[in-house]
């Protein structure tokens, strides 16, 4: 039944908060869209998310998770499953995450969005299975209409929304090569997600990923309905090892101290690789911590020094 559920306009709660999973990035029950140019490590951001929604760990320092998924339904195309969760597993590892993930990866090759038979059966799978938290990286392989086409894109769309009513959604999508879209401000987080605006216009909340070069280094922006925008923060990618994202930024001694707690056992090199820094400028601050026993050092298997919380 198409209207099985009309609510009196009496009856709706005008102060009713959008809900999260992550405060600020991914609201809970909505459409959100990650968005940047090809290698721009879109699919690791998206794994990290999940990753860090799972452990309950604030991500970049500043958004909170508000209420953890309990079981997550990837699907993927152009990624090997293995290579899914060896990262992730990596991610996991450093979040301190010890328990098996309720994360369940499939890919689904032929699924439309827009063939109406194949959404009724992912949301049946969803409402069966008890997923309340569904990955589609990347958009364009699991669709077949014009993306610059609002008619067609729209059966996309809808789509998306219709399985946002059973669970969370979170959508990897290329950016719009031109962003010249009118009607929308110039440089706006919105005009970067590719195709029409129908798809713009159905996303809940939307980041774009920026890389600099071709170093680990990237920027992010957000735009959504129900959150506030933000203009630009930056990140860096810990690429071979952790998988992980950290907020890039002034190197301090408790940046160094909270990076030991959280990856005990690493060497001088280790920590200046990872944290994107010059080796002399850890140095100086590993001795400042080792002076105040804030830390400790010992020496490791290979017979290299590491360093670990007092």
């Amino acid at each position: 039944m198409l209207f099985r559920k009309i609510i009196p306009y009496s009856e709706i709660d005008p102060t009713e908060e959008a809900k999260w999973v992550i405060e600020g990035l991914i609201q809970k029950g909505g459409v959100n869209f990650i968005t940047g140019e090809p290698k721009t490590h879109k699919s690791f951001l998206r794994k990290f998310l999940v990753a860090s929604a799972l452990a309950g760990t604030r991500v970049f320092d500043q958004f909170e998770v508000k209420e953890a998924p309990q079981k997550v339904l990837t699907l993927i195309i152009e990624d090997r499953i293995a290579w899914e969760r060896r990262t992730m597993d990596c991610m996991f590892n450093s979040l301190g995450y010890v328990l098996d993930p309720p994360i369940g990866v499939c890919k689904p090759f032929g699924f439309k969005l827009n063939t109406a038979s194949h959404i009724k059966q992912l949301i049946a799978l969803v409402k069966k299975e008890g997923y309340d938290f569904v990955t589609i990286d990347p958009l364009i392989e699991f669709h077949s209409a014009d993306e610059n086409n609002a008619s067609e894109m729209s059966a996309v769309t809808v789509a998306l929304h219709q399985l946002a009513q059973f669970a969370t959604v979170l959508v990897v999508h290329h950016s719009a090569k031109s962003q010249n879209r009118p009607g929308m401000p110039q440089g706006s987080v919105e005009r970067s997600l590719r195709g029409s605006g129908v798809i713009s216009g159905a996303a809940s909340l939307t980041i774009e990923l920026t890389r600099i070069g071709l170093s680990s280094a990237h920027k992010l922006r957000k735009s959504g309905k129900e959150t506030e925008s933000m203009d630009e923060i930056k990140l860096r990618l810990d690429i071979g090892d952790t998988w992980c994202w950290e907020l890039e930024g002034t190197l301090t001694a408790e940046r160094v101290r909270s990076y030991i707690l959280g990856h005990p056992g690493l060497t001088t090199n280790d920590l200046a690789r990872r944290l994107g820094k010059r080796k002399e400028d850890v140095i100086e601050f590993i001795e400042e911590l080792l002076d105040c026993n804030e830390i400790k050092r010992a020496e490791g298997p290979r017979q290299r020094q590491e360093y670990f919380s007092a």
